[in-house]
């Protein structure tokens, strides 16, 4: 009996190990959210954590050779997001000032390499006060993955719609279908029915739910004289196959083209959880001439902080979303892989924004956020806020016809010009 108990105690203390170190996507999500909450029940008792003493951490950022990285970004967090993040100069050098004495995990990111942090439960950092603590990265490269090609779709179950809003028109819509290697997506193709023979510039809409709910979107948008190509991925922490979809759609649209579209010239657009997305396409760099985000996520710090020290709390459960990602200062890596403000780069597609002052489930400062870190980067970028509307832009109509027109002249400024007679 007591070697059943011993070996009961050996896998329990096994398995709870494993639980708090596991990646698995079933696992650490409930993990983050039990440690948060006994966290929070513990400070009700102590306080929360002091920050009235600091230090800081400086160190290097180097190729897995030992070359140094210029222009990597470091980040270090304190536990509700109040984020330090700080480029490498010439040599790889960093420092970082004013930290609350503590333990951190850091985070460290650079064009061409992987993301990187501190690993294993121990491994990070012990800031001082009055002290400065040594970190070093060694970034690995990025790997050279390549998709495998999407097939030559069926083009099935032809509709010709008709919508009054947000704004009049009228569309031909088609379903691809694909025989083999397909996706189980619902993919939609959206042509103005006056567009025979025509190479019509190719608009790729990503949307945040089900494609078919915003059929009228995507009418609107193709009676300007786009082929507006559809898609709305389920929702999920875990991105990469969604933008692996994405990056197949650009390139049969490039490789193929597809029945009355421009392979040539191709644009992208998306807005809430659909801009993570894009966001990360765009980084992907995979021959996009322009991109139009609408109420975008951008810097997944700043939303923690805004959570947790200005009562933010976005509807449907998104406040738990965060929770379940860790706290920053434990688990950044997951909140760098989110926020596009800290992976900008030279040589990014030209991109407009736009975001309501009233948006309920995004704050407006977060493509703020993104616009300064476009433009510093030498990227164009045009932000372009609102009074009156919703997360969703559509709900006010005067906003919803302002920001169909001005998504218009910005695609045609930018290589996207639709066929004579159409647009604007």
């Amino acid at each position: 009996m007591k070697v059943v108990i011993r070996w009961l105690a050996i896998l329990l203390g096994a398995l709870v190990l494993w639980a708090g170190c596991t990646e698995n996507p079933a696992v650490w999500p409930v993990r983050n959210t039990l440690e948060y909450h006994l966290d929070r029940a513990w400070w009700k008792i102590t306080g929360e954590p002091d920050r009235s003493h600091t230090g800081g951490v400086a160190g290097t950022v180097l190729t897995a050779g030992g070359a140094p990285v210029a222009g990597a970004v470091v980040v270090i967090s304190e536990w509700d997001g109040q984020v330090r993040a700080e480029r490498t100069d010439e040599a790889g050098r960093y420092s970082i000032s004013g930290m609350p004495a503590g333990f951190y995990r850091m985070a460290a990111t650079a064009p061409g390499f992987d993301e990187t942090q501190s690993g294993g439960l121990l491994r990070g950092i012990t800031v001082r006060p009055g002290q400065t603590a040594e970190s070093l990265f060694r970034l690995k490269p990025s790997p050279q993955t390549k998709l495998s090609s999407l097939p030559v779709p069926q083009f099935v179950d032809p509709q010709l719609l008709t919508c009054s809003s947000p704004v009049p028109g009228k569309a031909q819509r088609q379903t691809l279908q694909f025989d083999s290697g397909g996706k189980n997506e619902l993919i939609f193709l959206y042509r103005p029915v006056d567009s025979a023979k025509v190479q019509l510039p190719v608009l790729l809409t990503v949307y945040p739910g089900p494609v078919d709910t915003w059929e009228c979107v995507s009418t609107g948008l193709s009676q300007a004289g786009y082929a507006v190509l559809a898609v709305g991925p389920a929702y999920g922490l875990d991105l990469t196959s969604d933008v692996d979809l994405l990056e197949q759609l650009v390139s049969l649209v490039k490789r193929e083209g597809l029945p009355g579209t421009d392979p040539t010239r191709v644009a992208a657009l998306g807005g809430s959880y659909s801009a993570f997305l894009l966001e990360l396409l765009m980084l992907r760099d995979p021959g996009l001439d322009a991109v139009v985000l609408l109420g975008p996520p951008t810097d997944m710090f700043d939303f923690r902080r805004r959570y947790e020290r200005e009562g933010f709390v976005p509807p449907f459960g998104l406040g738990r979303a965060l929770v379940a990602l860790g706290l920053p200062n434990r688990e950044p890596l997951r909140y760098l892989h989110h926020s596009m403000v800290y992976h900008v780069r030279p040589g990014l597609p030209a991109t407009s924004i736009f975001h309501s002052y009233q948006d309920e489930i995004v704050p407006y400062q977060q493509s703020g956020l993104l616009a300064d870190s476009l433009r510093q980067n030498g990227v164009e970028a045009e932000l372009h806020l609102f009074d009156g509307a919703s997360h969703y832009l559509l709900e006010d109509s005067a906003a919803s016809q302002t920001i169909y027109n001005k998504t218009l002249d910005f695609l045609s400024r930018h290589g996207m010009a639709p066929f004579p007679g159409k647009g604007r």
